[in-house]
């Protein structure tokens, strides 16, 4: 009986330490909160750096607005359409038509504008109001393990990898199913837009950027993932493919220089908490090498549950494929607290995510 007795108290305290440790591995990375000054007021790039656009739904008509200020929860900027005489309805088919310099001149003032032209086009728009930034194209391109310090933290020794995103887009304040997943997570990212189509043989290619986050089902990602074989190909697609699992922001940014991107710092927070802040430039693959390794990663077999998918379906990146550059350390999911659901997203909680020039994310878990 005295060895019985020692074994339950052995596993009791082996049991006990797993608990202590997975909540220890569990615990916030950050001592900071959330202000609500980014519901107010953000900055946005400098003309000369990159350019800003937004969409709104006016009378059931998609409109393009070239911000050019924030204050007091409203978008202030000019409405193209007015600016042009037409309809402008995406920003990527004006900024290929038109150009960078030609936009930087309306922005700045230096293109003067008919005085009906002036008036019609100077308008303000609530934050709530504002709708996905332009027309994406289905489906998007996703890198793992992109920042070293995430990699460390789910004990990847992989390098960064590429996988296929198979959740549609929807708007910066949409609401997230807490019933989709035992196992819900976040990931704060950046997503790189491509303005042209990229063939295997394109060069540089104009690339926007739009904040993001990359919900994942970690119950579903165990338990697909076969980790005998590269990563990437088994499991994400599930996990991170559910519907509403890619919130993206409100703001797209067409920048100057393809490093624009390097400047850039965001964070995510949970029920004002934050939990992940992320520099921008300390991401392995740039976007660069994330478009080259596409089409290396394209020749692989890629598994939703048992359905083979592809990871470029149309042979090439279109234009408005979304690619979805990774995350930073400070998500839930530690391989230690796997087994404790309670650790995870759940029904009543707030993700916001904040971002450098990039707007916010706002989506309640529902």
């Amino acid at each position: 009986m005295k060895v019985i007795n020692r074994i339950t108290l052995l596993t009791l305290a082996v049991v006990l330490g797993v608990m202590i440790y997975s909540l220890y591995l569990s615990r916030p990375l950050f001592d900071e909160r959330l202000s609500q000054k980014y519901q107010q007021k953000f900055e946005i790039a400098p003309f000369e750096s990159a350019l800003t656009f937004a969409r709104y739904e006016d009378a059931g008509t998609i409109k393009v607005l070239l911000v050019t200020d924030t204050a007091d929860g409203m978008v202030h900027g000019l409405d193209l359409s007015s600016v042009y005489g037409t309809a402008v309805l995406d920003p990527r088919s004006l900024y290929n038509a038109v150009g960078y310099d030609a936009l930087l001149a309306i922005a700045s003032g230096k293109k003067t504008l008919s005085s009906a032209s002036a008036s019609a086009a100077v308008i303000s728009v609530p934050i709530g109001k504002l709708v996905r930034p332009m027309d994406f194209t289905f489906p998007h391109v996703a890198a793992g393990t992109n920042y070293a310090d995430h990699a460390e933290e789910v004990y990847v020794d992989d390098p960064p990898f590429l996988f296929p995103k198979l959740a549609r887009a929807t708007n910066w304040n949409a609401s997230v199913d807490a019933d989709s997943s035992t196992h819900l997570d976040y990931e704060a990212e950046i997503c790189f837009v491509p303005m042209a189509d990229i063939e295997e043989s394109s060069s540089r290619v104009t690339m926007g950027l739009i904040l993001c986050n990359d919900y994942t089902d970690r119950w579903t990602l165990l338990k697909e993932i076969d980790l005998g074989g590269a990563m990437g190909l088994t499991g994400f697609a599930s996990a991170k493919g559910k519907s509403g699992y890619l919130t993206v922001g409100y703001l797209l940014v067409i920048p100057r220089s393809p490093e624009f991107y390097r400047d850039i710092s965001f964070q995510l927070y949970v029920n004002q908490n934050m939990r992940q802040n992320v520099a921008a430039k300390e991401m392995i693959l740039t976007p660069t090498d994330i478009v080259r390794e596409s089409f290396v990663s394209a020749q692989h077999d890629y598994f939703r549950a048992t359905e083979k998918v592809a990871l470029l379906p149309h042979k090439n990146i279109p234009a408005g494929t979304l690619l979805l550059s990774g995350t930073a350390g400070g998500v839930i999911f530690k391989p230690l607290n796997a087994w404790n659901p309670l650790l995870y997203l759940k029904r009543g909680d707030r993700v916001i995510t904040v971002g450098d020039y990039l707007g916010h994310l706002d989506n309640s878990i529902q």
